[in-house]
């Protein structure tokens, strides 16, 4: 089996520097340099780019899925993307929605150096090779702190912990240590655009986070900026003040889809309070499911980059609720 190893930089591949700070350094030879491989496993390393992952864009996730799709038509068996996990969530997002369920894909990072005495980033990337050698396929995940979870699924929970990252209520697709590969689930949703050609770029698409008080200030600033699309993480079941009810109309006569999201992270949000929630709705917002913030604003721009105005909530929903194009 030959595995292809996608460096993109993020702290796996960072040391100390002369200032005390962490910066990316390592190249993906470095990266695997005496790493313990599975039995029958080749691996071929490729650098994308060396960037810590704050940095990153749409578009540059985009080119990264663009290589790992190229990789796979290439005959590679699989493929493995060293990733800064600030925003690992949102590239991982992308990749599950871009590539089929069942593919050999997995986004690993690490939350300490690569210097440091307790890094994690040589086990992680172990665990990933791993996973994706496994002889049956987990899908496309996350692995980090030696648990799998599905790419579609995956967000960051804690600033610095070693197990850094959940699956969510859709929990863990398979743990893995040195004994090998436990498969728990299989995830359901993922793979929507699997099959379809990607977009040359990914247009912008703001997030907008709900405080007390807030007001359409904000969305209004997304429409002025020029956004495609904006998605508001709302209050609790997906409610908001009559304030932001009001901008999501203009954005409506813009042409400007506005998804809404719960600012808590989990649950599905509905439009079922009077002067929230069912205002928002009867004023055009669509209502995204149990997708966090940064998820559904992946998930609307590959929308807007997919589809006809007027099917983008339909496939919006449709990513939500796990179906396929």
């Amino acid at each position: 089996m030959r595995i292809a190893v996608l460096a993109t930089g993020g702290t796996i591949a960072s040391r100390l520097d002369a200032d005390g700070d962490l910066a990316v350094t390592d190249t993906v030879a470095e990266l695997l340099a005496g790493l313990p491989l599975p039995a029958g496993v080749e691996v071929v390393g490729f650098d994308l780019s060396h960037q810590p992952s704050f940095t990153l864009t749409l578009d540059d996730m985009l080119a990264t899925v663009r290589q790992v799709r190229a990789k796979l038509a290439e005959g590679f068996s699989g493929v493995v993307v060293t990733h800064g996990t600030d925003t690992l969530e949102e590239t991982a997002y992308l990749t599950g929605q871009l590539t089929r369920r069942d593919a050999r894909i997995v986004l690993t990072g690490a939350q300490r150096g690569a210097d440091e005495p307790d890094s994690d980033a040589r086990r992680n990337l172990t665990d990933a090779l791993q996973v994706v050698a496994t002889s049956e396929p987990v899908g496309v995940a996350i692995v980090l702190g030696g648990l799998a979870c599905a790419a579609v699924e995956g967000r960051k929970v804690h600033t610095s912990a070693i197990s850094a990252f959940s699956g969510g209520s859709a929990g863990t697709l398979a743990l893995v240590d040195p004994e090998g590969v436990l498969r728990l689930s299989t995830a359901v949703r993922g793979g929507y655009y699997a099959t379809l050609p990607l977009p040359d770029r990914l247009p912008r698409v703001d997030l907008v986070k709900l405080v007390a008080g807030a007001d359409g200030t904000h969305l209004r600033a997304s429409l002025d900026a020029g956004a495609a699309g904006i998605v508001v993480e709302a209050f609790g079941i997906g409610n908001a003040p009559p304030a932001v009810a009001d901008a999501v109309r203009e954005a409506q006569k813009q042409g400007v889809p506005v998804a809404i999201t719960s600012r808590t992270g989990a649950g599905r949000v509905r439009p079922i309070y009077a002067g929230g929630g069912a205002d928002l709705a009867r004023a055009g917002a669509i209502f995204a499911g149990d997708l966090t913030g940064p998820q559904a604003r992946v998930a609307l721009a590959l929308t807007l980059a997919h589809e006809p105005p007027g099917c983008v909530p339909e496939a919006l929903r449709g990513m939500a609720e796990g179906r396929h194009a």
